[in-house]
């Protein structure tokens, strides 16, 4: 090789070079802030799963390792039938919890729109049981529901119904668990909904009032299209909350009664802190996993979709 072509070929080489920013104190200074977040993520994320991967193919007792059973858990979980009944609670309880927290954090954002100062004030009294913690709401909620001691059986005496329990009926013991979670979330949806509305220019509705457009026509045909990907986001993100939710089910109900209200993320619970069965509740927890990746994986095709469609 030449001299001038090794001279060309070395320019080349230069130019095909990434660019020097990543070494630049710019790129030192995120990979500063970015670095404590991956050590915590594998510290206490990927750790914990490999981990619990690993227990799931075992009999743990006691956290110790004592027989390999590699798909035996899963075999044992899958056809369990207290699996089978938590799947069930689980698949009722997030439908009819996503029906009614959409619908009504819909109802909220709507109605609440306008930029007023009671609107400001409606907003912030909606998002009071959102920033309660699940656990201190629940136990007000079952104190409510309480037939001795709550307002239930206050508000019911009148109706000859006081020793009527909403927690001792399988159907209103799932309704006051489902009403646990629409009076918690709903602040969640609102805030979502309420954002992708206020993206909406207002001439569209402007011009909609000018041909003619009734309020129905214009929600169905400017704002429900127009809020396709919030939607998605809301329903997508709280599905996923319902599915792995634990403290509802376990401070309200205790999974009961007879087992209606117990949930998937409660079934783990009993199996891994109250049976000792480590290794099928880490099989559990496995399932559930994938079933979590899964609808990521959705939400993030449904999200790409949503937005070509979108106009």
């Amino acid at each position: 090789m030449s001299g001038e072509r090794a001279i060309e070929t070395k320019e080349r080489q230069g130019l095909r070079r990434p660019p020097k920013a990543r070494r630049s104190p710019e790129a030192a200074t995120a990979w500063g802030f970015v670095l404590p977040l991956v050590v915590a993520e594998l510290a206490f994320v990927a750790a914990p799963l490999a981990l619990g991967a690993w227990y799931s193919l075992f009999r743990v007792d006691y956290f110790e390792l004592t027989q390999f059973r590699g798909l035996g858990n899963y075999w044992t979980v899958l056809t369990s039938t207290m699996v089978q009944q938590s799947l069930v609670a689980t698949l009722l309880f997030s439908a009819f919890s996503l029906l009614f927290t959409v619908g009504l954090g819909m109802a909220l954002a709507l109605r609440l729109e306008a930029d007023t100062r009671t609107n400001t004030w409606m907003r912030a009294i909606v998002l009071v049981p959102y920033v309660i913690s699940m656990l201190v709401g629940s136990l007000l909620l079952r104190w409510i529901y309480s037939r001795d001691a709550g307002l239930s059986g206050l508000l019911l005496g009148p109706f000859g119904l006081a020793d009527f329990s909403l927690l001792a009926d399988p159907a209103t013991a799932m309704a006051a668990l489902v009403s646990n979670a629409v009076w918690r979330d709903s602040a969640f949806a609102m805030i979502v909904l309420l954002a992708g509305l206020k993206a909406i220019p207002g001439q569209l509705y402007a011009a909609a009032r000018v041909d003619g457009a009734g309020p129905w026509m214009r929600f169905t045909r400017i704002t429900l299209p127009l809020l396709r990907v919030p939607i998605l986001i809301a329903v997508v993100r709280l599905l996923i909350h319902f599915v792995n939710v634990l403290t509802f089910a376990l401070v309200l109900t205790g999974g009961g009664p007879n087992n209606a209200t117990q949930t998937t993320g409660l079934a783990m619970y009993r199996l891994g802190f109250v049976d000792f069965r480590i290794g099928e509740a880490n099989a559990l927890a496995l399932l559930v996993f994938v079933f979590n990746l899964i609808m990521i994986g959705a939400n993030l095709v449904l999200f790409r979709r949503g937005r070509s469609l979108s106009p």
